[in-house]
Order: C-alpha cells, then sequence, then structure tokens
C-alpha cells in the first residue's frame, strides 16, 4: 500500500536526519551516580558472649533503589535532538539503546539529573511513532500484533516494557497525539498525490529547526515541487478546513478509550508506583480544530487521572520547534512541571 509506504519512508527520515542536523549545541554529558558502600562494623571475638557466638549476624537490608520509568512516543524518546540512539529494523526501529543512552537534554535526562539517579535507574521508554493503541497492546504482550498501517512502524518485541513498569518507582506517560498527527501527515499527501512529501520530510524531520542559507535553499526547492492542480488545491483546502476536524472527530473516542487502556495496565502493574499522565499541548496552535481536539483530550486525560490513580501533569507552555517536537527549553519546561509533581 502506498500510504505505507510513504509513511515508513516520512518517519524513517525523521529520524535519520534529527542525528544529520546540528540543531543544538553540544549535549553535556550525564555523570553516573556512584551507588555508596555499605558500612559493615567490624567486630572483635572479645566482644561476643558464648551464646553470640552460636547466632548467625544478619546481612544488613540493601536500600531499593529509586527507579524513574518514562513511557512514551517520539516526544519522550527525544526526537530533534542529535543524541537519539536507535537502529533502523525491518518496519520501524529498535530504540534499546535510547533506553540508557538517551541524550541528557531530552525531559526525562533533566529528570534524572535533578533527582541525583544514574542512567540503570532512569529509563527513557519513548517509541517514535507510536499511538494509544499500539502502547496499549505493547504494555499488555511485549508486541505489536500487527503493523501500523498508517505510521508503517511496527514493534514487534519490547519484552523489557512490563519489567520496567513493575519495577518502577515514578512513571511518567505521554502518549494519544499521534493517533491524529500521523492521520493528518498521510491525509497531506494523499490530497497532493504525495507532492508534499519532500517538504513534509523536512518539516518533521527539523530540518528547518537553523536556517542556514542551504536550508533555504532546500525550502524554496520543496516549494517548487508543491505545485497543485486545481482539484489537489482543492483536496488541500477541505484537509486544512473541514477535514482536520474531521480527524480529529473520528479519533477521539478511541485515543480516549485506548488511553484509559494503558493507564489501567499501568496501575495494574504496578499499585505503589507515582503515575503521571503529562497534558497536550498544540503544535499548531493556529489551527482551531487541533486545539479544541487537544482541550478535549487534557480534559478526558485529567478525569481518568482521578480515576486510576494517576497525576496529572500540565505542560501547556512547552515550546516546540517546527516538527512539532519540544526545543531544548521545551524539553528542560517538561521536566519543571514533573518535578513540581513528584513525590519522593
Amino acid at each position: 500500500m502506498k500510504t505505507k509506504r510513504i509513511a515508513s519512508l516520512l518517519l524513517s527520515a525523521a529520524l535519520l536526519l534529527s542525528l544529520a542536523v546540528p540543531a543544538f549545541a553540544e549535549n553535556p554529558t550525564t555523570e553516573e551516580t556512584a551507588e555508596p558502600e555499605t558500612a559493615v562494623q567490624e567486630v572483635g571475638p572479645e566482644a561476643l558472649t558464648e551464646d553470640d557466638a552460636v547466632v548467625p549476624v544478619a546481612e544488613p537490608t540493601a536500600k531499593k533503589e529509586y527507579t524513574y520509568v518514562a513511557i512514551g512516543d517520539s516526544v519522550t524518546a527525544g526526537v530533534g535532538l542529535s543524541g537519539l540512539q536507535y537502529k533502523l529494523v525491518q518496519n520501524g526501529f529498535d530504540m534499546s539503546g535510547n533506553y540508557k543512552g538517551y541524550d541528557g537534554q531530552c525531559f526525562v535526562g533533566y529528570v534524572a539529573d535533578q533527582l541525583g539517579l544514574d542512567r540503570d535507574h532512569a529509563i527513557n521508554l519513548g517509541l517514535p511513532a507510536v499511538m494509544t493503541r499500539d502502547l496499549a497492546d505493547l504494555i499488555e504482550t511485549g508486541a505489536m500484533p500487527a503493523m501500523n498501517h498508517y505510521s508503517g512502524v511496527q514493534y514487534t518485541s519490547v519484552p523489557e516494557l512490563k519489567e520496567y513498569i513493575q519495577k518502577a518507582d515514578l512513571i511518567t506517560l505521554q502518549i494519544g497525539a499521534n493517533d491524529a498527527l500521523i492521520r493528518t501527515i498521510v491525509a497531506l499527501g494523499e490530497a497532493t498525490n504525495w507532492k508534499s512529501e519532500k517538504l513534509a520530510n523536512s518539516m518533521v524531520t527539523g530540518m528547518f529547526r537553523n536556517l542556514t542559507p542551504d536550508n533555504i535553499d532546500y525550502f524554496m526547492d520543496c516549494l517548487k515541487q508543491l505545485t497543485l492542480t486545481p482539484s489537489e488545491f482543492r483536496a488541500v483546502m477541505h484537509l486544512l478546513t473541514t477535514g482536520m476536524n474531521q480527524i480529529c472527530t473520528s479519533t477521539y473516542a478511541d485515543t480516549v478509550t485506548q488511553l484509559e487502556r494503558v493507564m489501567k495496565d499501568l496501575r495494574e502493574l504496578n499499585p505503589e508506583a507515582q503515575i503521571m499522565i503529562l497534558s497536550y499541548n498544540n503544535p499548531v496552535p493556529l489551527m482551531p480544530s487541533w486545539s479544541r481536539h487537544f482541550r478535549r483530550l487534557n480534559t478526558a486525560a485529567a478525569k481518568l487521572a482521578a480515576q486510576y490513580d494517576v497525576t496529572y501533569v500540565p505542560i501547556p507552555y512547552t515550546r516546540t520547534a517546527n516538527d512539532g517536537h519540544p526545543t531544548v527549553s521545551g524539553h528542560k519546561y517538561i521536566g519543571r512541571q514533573i518535578l513540581k509533581a513528584v513525590n519522593y
């Protein structure tokens, strides 16, 4: 299917080019926090009574390390930051290298630094292009049963997901925006007979975060390819007006249903952890349909959070680049909002 092929190419390029574009300053290194040595008091034989000599000395009980696990899509993973770790595999990406090797400038790294957690105790399980239903399947079975025909991605094996969830003291959840956004990108491609593919790839990958002369030339070349026929122009205008609203309306109910499924699964797997859900921020505020959609999702997420003993964390002022992903300052802001709500 052409839609599947183009979507897969778009998302592959998003990861490849996000590493190639020097959009940000050099990443700060994350120092590993050494585990404290357990003090052992030596007792000489002269201090022992006859009864003491036959009673075994109990080993000191090790204190459980605090563990933070972040679950979500490309925003959590840190797409757009130069330190993203991944491998291309059939039908998607292997993100296992990013679990502990994530860019220190993403919000997961910021929270970890502020809480004094090393990379064994602050895990980034962000999976680019996942939708809410995909994540629910992954939590329950460790795999997506089939390729998502909108994103062209299928995570066939993430067995670590459930194990990390069960060990966590703090879990942050960020998911749901892709349900409508990816469908809209595919719809734009269909409306233009894929003339928009080159421009869409460039925007999604963050190529224009830095407006260098080369990037400006490339942008102009993309615009030249976007010469539309009258029927294509009408299709684009329909998408920008009623079409986007239709996509948001058609995806809303399923997003909420699957979001509840995810929250329920997380709470059942880990009844004791503090679970947070991050609110939705609108990366395209000039589109009224998107603003309404994300307001509705935020209302639903807050209600579900109360139902499942989950902390709702608003992030309305997240700064995003033109690819819809947070800037470095946007990630830092998200991290600060998490820290305000954390019980540590």
